[in-house]
């Protein structure tokens, strides 16, 4: 059996499931609730904020002459 030039031949995409795929992912980054994202955010947030505080004291304690 040969196909065609002009017949369109099915895509892998079609054949692997590739979409079903995709919409598993998605329903599954849907299904996290905001209270979860936000936390997570904020706790990030935090740990930068500490780490650009202990760096600062850090720099300015070393730059300090004593007489």
């Amino acid at each position: 059996m040969s196909v065609s030039p002009l017949q369109p031949v099915s895509s892998a995409k079609n054949e692997t499931g590739e979409f079903e795929r995709f919409k598993a992912f998605a329903r599954r980054v849907v299904r996290v609730p905001h209270s979860q994202i936000k936390a997570q955010l904020d706790a990030e947030k935090e740990a930068k904020r500490i780490a650009k505080a202990s760096a600062s004291r850090a720099s300015g304690a070393s730059s300090k002459r004593v007489d």
